[in-house]
């Protein structure tokens, strides 16, 4: 864990270095070892060549002599000795009677069943000792000399690890090098990225041509940044409606504030005079309005911060046309002076939050109260239209063309708005329908004027 913790602390070169000589010299190491197991096998294979064809001549020596019985075998074990002190090592005869070693000491001798299989074969091994048959029931045995192949296998793994770390050195240098003129547009991203501040997001990172994994993380660094662009540019713009936002309904709740202060000190002073009983009335009248003006406005505040807040929708499946039937029976009691037409396709039914839908088609029914003339019609109605159901308002009605795409806007009143009303109306509208997926809309027929929004079913 120690070790692991040292490693993730490298700076990237040092870990790719360190990857990369790793590599190396692991490699370097499994070929030495490769080269030291070939070398012992080739000296073995030539120690024994060597040591068979010594035999081969001692026994052509002796047989070529024309000698036999007691002189042709001593002839063999002095050709035998003297091949044994060349090569430093011993030799062994074994005649049918018994054995004789050249350095007269006390040798292990081979097991019976070798004799019998070098006899037999003219020729076997055991351990360190190559038997050869001369066919004469004799066999001549010479001990392997290993000291001349260990000497030579320890010179060339010496060479070997001398070449080995002049290589392993040469290519450190070269993966340094190399590792720097690569790591360089990694090193140039850096300064480029830490130049990219919340004050300029703009700036993008080069990509480099090859399409290679440099390209591919510049290109996701530049996703990176148009997306925190956007973010810083959304919370900017949000954070101006706020203010915006804080600035007008500050605005809105002063007036009917200053109407309730003023209505109440004109109040104080006449409250001691018998004969300002209609001044005291039309005041208590003012005071009762202001009040239900600013209570609306508060709650129409209150319902937008919840909806942008993204309070949770309490959505379950709805009877579209009992519910409109009952918010239209409230608007023909609070505007006897105009007729109310429900035009909805029958057994239409949606999931929606029952209180919010509710609250949206009865702002704009208000809203369409307030601009129609006495004794004209107002028609609310309700379409399938493919995956959507429309729900909209229909009144007579001239709208201005430039305030038609800002009418869903937040304490955006017409030229003729009531005085009662605080502009966010269609906004808790449009609210209403992005917190169920849908969208809103504004459409003006010749004389009549659409506003409503559209729902998925």
């Amino acid at each position: 864990m120690v070790h692991r913790l040292s490693f993730e602390r490298l700076s990237l070169r040092a870990r790719l270095m360190a990857l990369v000589l790793g590599l190396l010299l692991t490699a370097l190491l499994l070929i030495g070892l490769a080269l030291n197991l070939r070398v012992r096998q080739f000296v073995r294979a030539q120690a024994d060549l060597s040591a068979y064809s010594q035999l081969a001549l001692i026994v052509q020596s002796g047989q070529a002599g024309g000698s036999s019985g007691d002189a042709y075998a001593y002839q063999l074990y002095q050709s035998l000795v003297q091949a044994a002190q060349a090569t430093r090592s011993w030799g062994l005869l074994l005649t049918p009677r018994q054995a004789y070693p050249t350095d007269n000491s006390r040798r292990t001798l081979p097991p019976a069943a070798v004799i019998r299989a070098a006899r037999q074969a003219g020729r076997a091994d055991w351990q360190d000792i190559r038997l050869l048959s001369d066919g004469r029931g004799n066999l001549l045995g010479l001990a392997l000399s290993t000291a001349q192949g260990e000497r030579l296998s320890a010179s060339v793994v010496s060479n070997y690890a001398s070449v080995a770390l002049g290589v392993l050195l040469l290519a450190g240098v070269a993966a340094l090098g190399v590792l720097r003129l690569g790591l360089r547009p990694l090193r140039q991203m850096a300064r480029q990225a830490a130049r990219v501040g919340a004050a300029d997001l703009s700036e993008r990172l080069p990509t480099p041509l090859p399409q290679d994994e440099l390209f591919l993380l510049a290109s996701s660094l530049n996703r990176m940044l148009a997306r925190l662009e956007e973010t810083f540019s959304r919370l900017s713009a949000e954070e101006a409606r706020t203010r915006a936002f804080a600035a007008d309904a500050s605005h809105e709740l002063r007036t009917p504030l200053s109407a309730i202060q003023g209505s109440l000190e004109v109040l104080e002073r006449v409250a001691a005079d018998p004969a300002a009983h209609q001044a005291r009335a039309r005041l208590l009248t003012n005071l009762r309005r202001e009040s239900r003006r600013a209570g609306r406005l508060v709650d129409d505040l209150l319902t937008l911060t919840r909806l942008d807040a993204g309070e949770g929708l309490q959505q379950v499946p709805l009877d579209l046309g009992g519910l409109l039937g009952g918010v239209l029976d409230s608007a023909r009691d609070l505007a006897p002076h105009l007729s109310f037409v429900l035009d909805a396709s029958p057994a239409l039914g949606i999931p929606a939050d029952r209180e919010r839908l509710e609250g949206a088609v009865w702002n704009l029914l208000r809203n369409a109260a307030a601009h129609t003339p006495p004794g004209g019609t107002v028609t609310l109605r309700a379409l399938p239209e493919g995956q959507v159901v429309l729900i909209s308002v229909l009144n007579l009605a001239q709208l201005d063309p430039e305030l038609l795409p800002r009418m869903f806007g937040r304490f955006v009143r017409g030229p003729d708005a009531a005085a009662g009303g605080s502009g966010l109306g269609l906004a808790i509208v449009q609210a209403v329908a992005q917190a169920h997926g849908g969208e809103v809309f504004a459409v003006q027929h010749a004389e009549l004027l659409e506003v409503g929004l559209r729902l998925p079913r």
